[in-house]
């Protein structure tokens, strides 16, 4: 201990004396031996926290083993749990439906007769939708008005313009056939007069050379008589000229009529061109059927994937993508089972009605990233009953799982027939 070293002041003064305050505490100091202990205290926490971790992650067989033996399961202790194992055991109604030497295959609900695009006319352009008929759901028929373009206005009008053609040629010709009538009757008339006419002036020719060969008329007489019976010949021809006009023609109307009536076909043509023009701004059902997608809305452009889409939902049938190895195991009325988590527990139930000629590309995959995605298949349509029919009518485009059915399965399971 140290001693104090100020002259005079012996020990027992110098106890009882007060300390002064000289800035350092009297407590124990930490040495570096405490601190690197709280380093290996925190590191070894971080690791069990990491191994804890990574044991849920990965859970290896450790950690099945502890949960085992202690009857626990992961994440029940917690509303939400986490890192828990994903439970990829089939559904009850789908290990039903997995049996021996059954043919699996992936497909769709479609309706019997396919979904037919309605998409735009041809020549109606980039026309808008001015009017929308009809929503999805309803039921239409064929020629039945689905919707009606803007383009619509140019067309009406190109239409008024052909009708107003077509009323005044209808009017002139009405109006040549009534002039050609009267004209021919006129001209009829004058010229049975001038055919009087003329035969007066022959006869007056032939008594007036009579006379002149008796010496009893002079040559300028006989001269003016047969000037006069020139003329009257000379009217006889132009009016049998003008008579031709208002005779039949080949086509047996009178000329003027015959022009005036090809005036009217070629104005009558246009006005049905017209019409059939406004068809481009109309766009009816192609067929029967329910709308079941309907892809614009009144003021939009019609895209390249059409209007709308139009099934006989009434018949379903699904399309089924059999893998190119299992095909010769089907046959054409074995019986089919399908499911869904959409229709419910009750499979569907049908049977094949068509097989595909065709090896093709799979285009209806299994969401499982592992799937095979480029297998060879080919489509098998199948049929549905009645009453799955129904079921199935709201869910065209429904990805589907199938099982068909296969007979007479040997123990290396191939068909035995």
């Amino acid at each position: 201990m140290a001693k104090s070293t100020k002259p005079g002041i012996g020990p027992q003064e110098a106890a009882t004396l007060p300390l002064l305050e000289n800035g350092k505490g009297s407590g124990t100091r930490s040495g570096p031996h405490s601190s690197g202990l709280l380093v290996r205290v925190a590191l070894a926490f971080g690791l069990i926290l990491c191994g804890a971790v990574a044991g849920l992650y990965f859970q290896g067989p450790w950690v099945r083993t502890f949960f085992e033996m202690t009857s626990l399961k992961p994440g029940a202790g917690a509303r939400q749990p986490i890192a828990i194992p994903v439970d990829s055991r089939p559904s009850p109604e789908r290990v039903a439906l997995i049996e021996t030497g059954d043919v699996l295959a992936l497909g769709e609900l479609r309706p019997r007769d396919g979904i037919v695009v309605v998409g735009a006319p041809f020549g109606s352009g980039d026309a808008r939708v001015r009017q929308l008929l009809v929503s999805e759901g309803d039921t239409v028929a064929a020629g039945d008005l689905l919707a009606v373009l803007d383009s619509i206005t140019q067309y009406e009008a190109a239409v008024s313009t052909a009708e107003n053609n077509v009323n005044t040629s209808r009017a002139i010709l009405a109006q040549k056939k009534v002039l050609a009538a009267a004209a021919e009757g006129e001209t009829r008339a004058s010229l049975e007069s001038a055919r009087a006419s003329l035969a007066l002036a022959d006869s007056a020719l032939a008594r007036a050379k009579n006379l002149f060969e008796r010496g009893t008329m002079s040559e300028v007489a006989l001269d003016e008589v047969r000037s006069r019976a020139d003329a009257a010949k000379a009217d006889v021809s132009r009016l049998e000229a003008s008579l031709t006009r208002y005779q039949s023609g080949p086509d047996g109307l009178p000329v003027d009529v015959s022009v005036a009536s090809a005036d009217l076909a070629s104005a009558e043509a246009s006005l049905e061109r017209s019409k059939r023009d406004l068809d481009r701004a109309r766009i009816h059902a192609p067929r029967d059927g329910v709308v079941i997608d309907i892809a614009v809305r009144e003021g939009e452009r019609l895209p390249q994937s059409g209007l709308l889409r139009l099934g006989d939902i009434g018949r379903m049938e699904a399309e089924l993508e059999v893998f190119q190895t299992n095909i010769r195991r089907v046959e054409i009325g074995q019986p089919v089972s399908i499911i869904s988590e959409v229709t419910g527990e009750m499979p569907l139930k049908g049977h094949v009605e068509r097989i595909g000629a065709i090896i093709g590309r799979q285009s209806v995959t299994d969401d499982d990233p592992a799937a095979n995605t480029d297998a060879r298949v080919v489509r098998v349509v199948v049929s549905l009953d009645t009453a799955s029919s129904a079921r199935a009518a709201r869910f065209a485009g429904l990805e589907v799982v199938a099982r068909i059915a296969v007979t007479g399965i040997d123990a290396n399971g191939e068909g035995s027939r």
